[in-house]
């Protein structure tokens, strides 16, 4: 079967303005990265930096992210703040080069949470502070020395003095969000913290790894839901992106399994919906009407939850009629986090489905400038600049797009999109050799291997493999791209793929 696209890679590219569009269309600053132009920032608006790695071991890295993360989670649960999402606050640390000032003032918040955390052996040492913006006053400070075992304790304590530093005074409920812990085995959290930091790098390793940290965070804690809840997403994961944890069917199994069980152990989990959410798309007997309910259920149980109103929109993206409602849902997760380049992408994917070509065009290079090297994006605007005439362009981003390419199913459209410059030049032998490779993938994406056959001039051939299929819920989203013109141009094409819209819908 056919695999969700995206990937890390190796090059550089010239560099180009931080974002060229908002997810609205307008220009940047985009909403939700600042809020409205010149408005002071609210009274209660915090944002979580990075800490300091004072740690010789770069391995300790999972716990900076880690720490980031849970801060940023744990003030978020006090509705009285504020709390910037971590992607946001992230690339604002970056750009200001140290100036915590000058971070407070892009991400328009009145405070800052920064610090600094060392490890030694089974021992860590975090100095955590509150700085205002406005002039740099330092609000409150405190160090810790604990041991690894006392890490959830430790976050603890540092959300409810920033919280109680920020509104004045916890009220009772506040205390009870804050003191709640998802675990109380330390091995587990520490595993789950390492897991959770592997994923969302998306390599082939990286997937691998994340899914064996995920399996003993909940081999050490049955009780663990949110580790539950992320190990089916890491099955999940590998499954969209071709990594082969295990035959399909048993990934499948387990993933369902995980997923549900997450949404036993705790109801209320946002995580958990979207988990289950996923197993309904991915996976058969598909089921869109309970994968869409599912993540409008996990965004509701967390609205600052910018994963799930993407994985919302990718759902709504390959059901007919609904690219608005998909826009709706990648527009709501970018005003969360409006520095995720894979929302950006598909927000232009969803426009270009709808003809809006131009616009597609500068969120595809909003995407770019965000993360240049990733190969998706770079594949899709080849699409664009194909479309348009631009060959000479088109085929630059065909080539970064191969030279970028990750997980291996990216590596297939960009063998598919060179074999047709391949054509359009006269090689017709490095096109052919480009077949041959996608061939030998066939059974992971039988749309791109007839892509590549229409491109060769075999129509025919292209339409038995869309016979043969299998076509799966993610293939409707991805037909109706640019990338894929010469396939829909094929006579015959709707005969082709009217059985397996029927089966999908039924």
């Amino acid at each position: 079967m056919r695999r969700m696209i995206a990937g890390a890679a190796l090059i550089l590219v010239a560099a180009r303005p931080l974002i060229a569009q908002c997810p609205d269309g307008t220009p940047p600053p985009c909403a939700g990265a600042r809020g409205a132009r010149g408005a002071a920032p609210a009274a209660t608006s915090v944002a979580v930096l990075a800490f300091d790695n004072l740690s010789r071991d770069t391995a300790d890295l999972y716990l900076i992210d880690g720490l980031a993360e849970e801060l940023t989670g744990r003030l978020g649960t006090v509705t009285r703040l504020r709390v910037t999402g971590r992607s946001v606050a992230r690339r604002a640390q970056q750009n200001a080069a140290g100036d915590l000032q000058a971070a407070g003032r892009t991400l328009n918040v009145r405070y800052l949470v920064e610090g600094s955390l060392r490890r030694s052996g089974s021992r860590v040492r975090i100095s955590a502070r509150l700085l205002r913006v406005s002039d740099g006053v330092l609000v409150w400070s405190d160090d810790y020395n604990r041991t690894m075992d006392d890490l959830l304790a430790l976050q603890e304590d540092i959300a409810r003095q920033v919280a109680a530093s920020v509104t004045g005074q916890l009220l009772p409920g506040e205390r009870t969000v804050l003191a709640a812990r998802p675990t109380s085995n330390a091995a587990a959290y520490d595993h789950y913290l390492r897991g959770r930091y592997l994923l969302i790098r998306r390599t082939v390793a990286s997937i691998t790894q994340a899914a064996a940290e995920f399996d003993e965070a909940v081999r050490l804690d049955p009780g663990f839901a949110a580790a539950e809840a992320r190990r089916a997403s890491a099955l999940i994961t590998a499954f969209g992106y071709g990594v082969a944890l295990a035959p399909e069917d048993t990934l499948a199994v387990r993933a369902r399994r995980y997923a549900e069980r997450a949404l036993r152990l705790d109801s209320a989990s946002s995580d958990a919906w979207s988990s289950v959410g996923q197993v309904h798309f991915w996976f058969e007997p598909y089921d869109l009407d309970a994968a869409v309910a599912a993540l409008e259920r996990a965004a509701v149980l967390d609205p600052r939850n910018a994963e799930a109103h993407h994985l919302l929109g990718v759902v709504l993206q390959c059901i007919p009629n609904r690219q608005e409602a998909a826009a709706a849902a990648f527009q709501r997760a970018l005003v969360l986090e409006p520095a995720r380049a894979v929302t950006v992408l598909d927000l232009g994917e969803v426009r270009a489905r709808q003809g809006r070509y131009e616009e597609a065009r500068a969120l595809a290079d909003s995407a770019l400038a965000l993360d240049p090297l990733q190969a998706r994006p770079h594949g899709f605007r080849s699409a664009l600049r194909r479309r348009a005439g631009d060959i000479a362009g088109a085929q630059e981003d065909a080539r970064n797009a191969l030279r970028l390419s990750g997980p291996a199913r990216i590596r297939l459209f960009s063998l598919a999109a060179m074999a047709e410059f391949d054509v359009l030049a006269g090689d017709t032998t490095t096109a052919r050799a480009r077949l041959a490779e996608i061939e030998g993938e066939y059974a992971n994406w039988p749309i791109v291997y007839a892509l590549a056959l229409a491109h060769l001039g075999m129509p025919d051939s292209a339409l038995s493999v869309v016979r043969r299929g299998p076509l799966i819920p993610i293939d409707w989203g991805i037909l109706d791209l640019p990338l894929f013109d010469a396939l829909r141009r094929v006579p015959g094409y709707e005969g082709a793929v009217a059985p397996w819209r029927l089966r999908l819908r039924s």
